[in-house]
């Protein structure tokens, strides 16, 4: 599908919204995307998981992409 269609599609489909579904989905991927930092999205357990990774690495303990890969081969 080329972008003109893509575009044409979308305004179509936000055309035929009501005026709330309409706010909703303005707010979702306008403002959103403008005032949310993205660390305010994680959970709790999400965040922790990131700052163990985080601590994992500055002590070197770390390993390539394709040696972890390797064992999936």
């Amino acid at each position: 599908m080329e972008a003109a269609e893509i575009k044409l599609e979308l305004f179509r489909y936000i055309d035929n919204l009501g005026n709330n579904k309409l706010l909703q989905l303005y707010k979702h991927f306008i403002q959103d995307t403008h005032d949310t930092d993205f660390w305010n999205t994680l959970n709790e357990w999400q965040k922790e998981d990131i700052e163990v990774g985080l601590t994992d690495l500055r002590q070197g303990r770390k390993q390539s992409f394709d040696k972890v890969m390797s064992k999936y081969k």
